[in-house]
């Protein structure tokens, strides 16, 4: 019994439809990923990635440790600083962008809002316990004075100095030190300095001091931020092309161009390479070389974690070299942020001064670096580029080094004296990691459709040939049975006959 014209019609048409569509799946999974992706993830008011783009869905965490001096008496007469870190002190950290204006050329600028709220449960103390560290202030004078003021008009400043009661050494409590400020006597003593010397106080130096002074809640530090999102070539996604309205920063040569992510999307489809990051906070670039595929809550993602380049001098990294300023070339691992800071000398390096040059270590007592713990490291899922576990550990160090004719510094050994140090992290919510994992398994499942697609047809096909083959051997086997049934009886038929007769 062959097919009739009705089934055989609809058995081709169906073979071809999947054929075809399974085709299309396996050729195209990538644009059609793509096509998706700028629908849904390329910045737009109606994109469904900009609400938290906007505003973090969960606030980031951050961890402060402070570094405690626990010989201050003895650092002033030349004795190596004996270091205690004490902390965390945990924070929630939001970010939130304002004053938005999307350009045609497919950029959005922006002001950020960080807010910062305690935590006293995670932390290890609270905001009004008492810390002796470095003065900052001081040690930013005593910078000022040995570059900027000649030997014969020290002694008329190291007089106001000695009157004001100015020590290298403070305790404050946390709460102080990190953003409610503190004055030092400095500050209510600026009008009577001599006005030569004015000149030579940064402005930074007019209210109080704090590490993260007039930060919190604030739409103005963070500066203008202008970056790409996607609309123009998803290629650029999410990558700054200027901050304060300025394509090259602080630094001469590549150093200051402002390049890289803001952190919050990478291209889609991110090889692994090396990421570059922009920081304001740091005025700079970083790069993060690729170390190796891991599984961030079931995503897949790829890991780019800080290397001995990170800070460099430009003797692992070349491209380090024009961050140092000229006639002070530094030791690997420490980067001087004073551009940043008024002139302050702080120095930023990975904790404990990990993979930085032994010899800051041999400054001072009481480092232990750990790899585990003081590590920077992004994660991100390669399909879509969207960051699924991030880790940024940052030191401030304040350099001290002996001042002659200033009596609190003229005895001191020179060393980078660890101040305190922060870990920001952020990972992807619980309840957005299902959806990011089926993002970035999406060209996957449209490749596995579409075999499954061509599977199918090619199965219709074989199914159909063996029906037919088995049809037609049955019509073939059953006429020769017949025909030998039916001699088989005339011949029996004779013989009978025969015998009759």
């Amino acid at each position: 019994m062959a097919l009739s014209p009705t089934l055989r019609t609809l058995l081709i048409g169906l073979t071809g439809l999947l054929s075809a569509s399974g085709l299309a799946l396996l050729l195209a999974n990538t644009a059609i990923f793509d096509a998706i992706f700028r629908w849904q993830l390329v910045l737009s008011p109606e994109s469904s990635s900009f609400p938290m783009w906007q505003k973090l869905p969960e606030p980031m965490t951050m961890r402060c440790f402070l570094f405690q001096v626990l010989n201050p008496d003895e650092v002033s007469k030349g004795a190596k600083p004996q270091l205690e870190q004490v902390g965390p002190w945990v924070f929630t950290e939001q970010h939130e962008k304002v004053d938005l204006v999307w350009s045609p050329n497919g950029t959005v600028t922006y002001r950020q809002i960080r807010t910062w709220r305690f935590q006293p449960h995670l932390s290890n103390g609270s905001l009004e316990d008492q810390v002796t560290i470095l003065n900052s202030v001081a040690a930013t004078v005593g910078a000022m004075v040995e570059r900027e003021v000649a030997k014969i008009w020290r002694p008329i400043l190291d007089l106001h100095l000695t009157a004001i009661k100015e020590r290298l050494f403070v305790t404050k409590s946390v709460g102080e030190i990190l953003f409610d400020g503190f004055h030092d006597p400095l500050f209510d003593e600026l009008d009577s300095l001599p006005s030569f010397f004015k000149k030579f106080v940064p402005p930074g130096l007019a209210d109080k001091f704090a590490f993260f002074y007039q930060r919190n809640g604030s739409s103005e530090v963070d500066g203008v931020w202008n970056v790409f999102t996607g609309a123009a070539g998803v290629e650029r996604m999410g990558e700054v092309h200027s901050w304060n309205y300025d394509t090259q920063d602080l630094f001469p040569s590549t150093c200051g161009l402002v390049s890289g992510s803001a952190g919050e999307f990478y291209t889609p489809h991110l090889a692994p390479d090396t990421i570059t990051l922009y920081s304001n906070d740091l005025c700079r670039s970083i790069r993060l070389p690729y170390r190796g595929a891991v599984e961030v809550k079931g995503i897949p993602s790829l890991e780019f974690r800080a290397g001995r380049g990170l800070f460099d001098n430009g003797t692992l990294d070349i491209a380090n070299s024009c961050y140092q300023e000229e006639g002070a070339l530094l030791r690997t691992g420490v980067y001087n942020t004073s551009r940043c800071r008024f002139g302050a000398p702080v120095f930023i390096s990975q904790p404990h001064f990990h993979q930085a040059d032994p010899w800051y270590r041999s400054r001072v007592d009481g480092l232990s670096p750990d790899p585990e713990l003081h590590d920077t490291y992004f994660r991100v899922e390669p399909s879509s580029g969207v960051p699924t576990d991030v880790t940024v550990r940052i030191q401030l160090s304040v350099l001290v080094a002996p001042v002659s004719g200033i009596s609190m510094l003229s005895g001191v050994q020179e060393a980078f004296i660890p101040v305190l140090w922060f870990e920001n992290s952020a990972g992807v919510p619980d309840n957005l990691a299902f959806q990011l994992k089926l993002l970035g398994s999406l060209p996957d499942i449209l490749a596995g459709m579409g075999w499954g697609q061509v599977g199918l047809a090619c199965s219709i096909v074989i199914i159909a040939a063996i029906v037919l083959v088995s049809r037609r051997k049955e019509e073939e086997d059953t006429c020769p049975i017949l025909s030998q049934s039916l001699a088989e009886e005339n011949i029996e038929n004779v013989l009978m006959e025969e015998e009759e007769d």
